[in-house]
């Protein structure tokens, strides 16, 4: 492999320029726009873990609420059957 082939460009109307033969001003802001693509790289990321752990405690949460919700309803329905069966 080359230094060519491995070198950063950029395309400009459908033509690859190496960043070593775009004028010095270019050559900053380019070393710019690759940093913004890096951080928007990572914030993507971030944003993906930050989905995933919002998805899992509002699952907690829901969990929570369903075994809370569940014992209950249980001795509910034992209590029907104790009322049927007294009714026999």
């Amino acid at each position: 492999m080359t230094a060519e082939e491995t070198a950063p460009y950029i395309i400009i109307d459908d033509v690859q320029i190496s960043v070593d033969d775009l004028p010095e001003e270019a050559k900053g802001i380019f070393g710019r726009v690759q940093r913004l693509n890096q951080k928007k790289a990572n914030l993507t990321l971030d944003l993906e873990e930050i989905q995933a752990s919002l998805n899992f405690f509002s699952n907690k949460i829901v969990d929570i609420v369903n075994s809370e919700v569940n014992p209950k309803k249980n001795k509910e329905e034992e209590a029907n059957e104790e009322k049927v069966k007294s009714n026999k």
